[in-house]
């Protein structure tokens, strides 16, 4: 598969964009926060061609240098990129929390898209339920956790500390569920591996960049609630995920989709990441919303 990558300017710095090429239907690919544009290549693989496919590197993650400055950075990303590359009407497919950014951006522009595919059935909270995730997401002991269990933001000077650090991940990653029958995750995690201002190299995204990301007050008007489904105005496909941390709100996204004409759910038979364990499964969903007949997927 070839991968052609660009820059786009964005405030500070530029975003990075992994352009996978393709015929057809546009689609633009979003991580969730943690994640990078790397994370969708098995995915696009599995597309075929058969779509215009593109995913980007949200700010403060992987090979972007514009940072996250405020929460509006990662929707208003999504639509710099649909801009700069003349996507005309894309298909958004997004990870986790990438899905609150997805759908703001649909918002935003209400005529820029075909619709939203989430990948999980994130933001499908109350109010309340909402208050006390982002409460707990952004305290100081979230901040740490994600420097020690994760690494965000960990510094070193050679590449030969790099290459340690990512053993030391992949030895502790390699029993864990989510990614079991994932392949690609040293190549992952060498890409959000970056040159510091300061000297040496930085892991990917710094904590603070996903508090950022996360951090939302009461009453702002794209809170990350159930209620922000209730005003979608494109197509959205919740794709609910048998093992996924959201299945516990599955009868509240059902129950979303009874309300609103504009939202379906759908089950698949997979983790909390299926972009890496279920990547034909995930293709196949895109191609079908895209309107496009799959052709026999090739094992990989």
């Amino acid at each position: 598969m070839k991968v052609t990558e660009h820059e786009i300017p964005y405030g500070t710095g530029s975003l990075a964009v992994r352009d996978y090429g393709g015929q057809g239907p546009a689609v633009v690919l979003v991580h969730a926060p943690g994640f990078c544009a790397v994370a969708w290549d098995r995915v696009a693989e599995a597309l075929g061609g058969q779509v215009r496919a593109v995913s980007l590197d949200l700010p403060g993650h992987g090979a972007s240098t514009a940072p996250m400055r405020q929460a509006a950075d990662a929707w208003e990303s999504i639509l710099t990129v649909t801009e700069a590359l003349a996507l005309t009407r894309p298909l958004l497919v997004s990870l986790g929390q990438g899905s609150h950014a997805a759908l703001v951006a649909t918002m935003v522009r209400p005529d820029g898209f075909a619709g939203v595919v989430t990948l999980g059935g994130a933001c499908v909270r109350t109010e309340e339920n909402t208050e006390d995730e982002i409460s707990f997401y952004t305290s100081p002991e979230f901040a740490e956790l994600l420097e020690q269990r994760f690494f965000f933001g960990v510094r070193g000077q050679t590449r030969r500390e790099a290459c340690q650090l990512i053993d030391h991940i992949v030895v502790r990653l390699a029993k864990d569920w989510r990614v079991i029958g994932f392949r690609g995750l040293r190549d992952e995690l060498m890409y959000s591996i970056r040159p510091h201002p300061e000297g040496g190299w930085v892991n990917l995204p710094l904590p603070e960049t996903i508090l950022t990301m996360i951090s939302f007050d009461p009453g702002d008007r794209f809170y990350p609630a159930e209620n922000l489904y209730r005003r979608v105005s494109v197509p959205v496909l919740i794709v609910q995920l048998a093992d996924g941390l959201d299945r516990e709100h599955a009868r509240r996204e059902r129950d979303l989709a009874i309300e609103n004409d504009l939202v379906t759910v759908r089950s698949l038979d997979a983790g909390e990441y299926p972009h890496y364990t279920r990547h034909h499964e995930v293709a196949a969903i895109i191609l079908e919303t895209c309107g496009v007949t799959a052709r026999p997927a090739v094992a990989s």
